[in-house]
């Protein structure tokens, strides 16, 4: 699930077959993660834009990001030369974090088993002293045949009808959550009976992932490993690295509300500030 850029690197020089896909995005300029990756990427690396590959901007629910349909994802990945037994490694700007945690996801959800986040991101390659490039690949489509893992996944009614056992956490920036700041959405706060749990915390203070025992004794609050985690953000896409920590840590059964709360607020659900 997380590979380092020294293994990225090895794999690189011995030629290895792979694709390295290049997912920088920001939410409050969503042209700068392609003019980025246009002035500096790593070699052999594709690009991924968060608003028109990850996202599906025509539907008029599921928030800011709206998830894409299984075929959409599936088509995207065949243009990007990624099928279901493709092995990828993605990343953006720095830990693995938002927006390749995204692209992790949708490719997980519709069957492929070998994606990687790189550790540190485009920050760790550069500072380890890797060459990056402006030269851009052109992919060789190829076809995805996709096996759905359903059980990643939730909506709206089932996070509001959800079993009193179910944990639900909230990825977003704690002042976020308290309804204190909100400059995303069009009304602030958290669902009711949620729980803040902010994405970094899966992360180092240097922005390298924790390792799987650290991530289990910080998850140790949420409970047994065997009850259901539901994990949501603003938007669905800081919750994923949430997700993908949770999975490092053993829990068994992690969803994602992909449309999060930007999609809560659009339904006539309760909502909540502070504490």
């Amino acid at each position: 699930m997380i590979i380092s850029v020294d293994t990225l690197k090895k794999w690189l020089d011995e030629k290895k077959e792979f694709v390295l896909v290049d997912a920088r995005h920001d939410l409050k300029d969503e042209q700068k993660g392609r003019r980025q990756y246009e002035e500096s990427h790593i070699p052999n690396a594709i690009f991924v834009d968060m608003a028109n590959d990850l996202a599906d901007r025509s539907l008029k629910q599921g928030g800011r990001y709206p998830m894409p349909r299984p075929e959409q994802i599936a088509e995207m990945a065949e243009k990007k030369g990624i099928n279901e037994n493709s092995v990828v490694v993605i990343y953006d700007e720095g830990s693995g974090g938002m927006a390749a945690g995204r692209a992790w996801w949708m490719l997980t959800y519709i069957g492929n088993e070998s994606v990687y986040l790189l550790d540190g991101g485009l920050q760790q390659w550069k500072k380890r002293g890797y060459e990056t490039t402006a030269t851009q690949q052109n992919p060789k489509p190829k076809t995805f045949h996709p096996q759905l893992n359903r059980n990643m996944l939730v909506t709206h009614e089932d996070v509001h009808q959800r079993h009193p056992r179910t944990s639900l956490l909230d990825a977003r920036s704690y002042d976020r959550f308290l309804g204190e700041n909100e400059e995303l959405d069009a009304k602030a706060g958290h669902i009711p009976g949620a729980t803040s749990f902010f994405w970094k915390h899966v992360l180092q203070e240097n922005g390298l992932w924790k390792d799987q025992q650290k991530l289990a004794e910080m998850f140790e609050s949420i409970g047994s490993k065997e009850d259901e985690v539901i994990v949501y953000c603003g938007s669905g896409i800081s919750a994923c690295p949430l997700f993908a920590g949770l999975k490092q840590a053993g829990f068994k059964d992690v969803k994602l509300y992909p449309g999060s709360w930007s999609d809560w607020i659009t339904h006539d659900y309760p909502t909540e500030k502070g504490e």
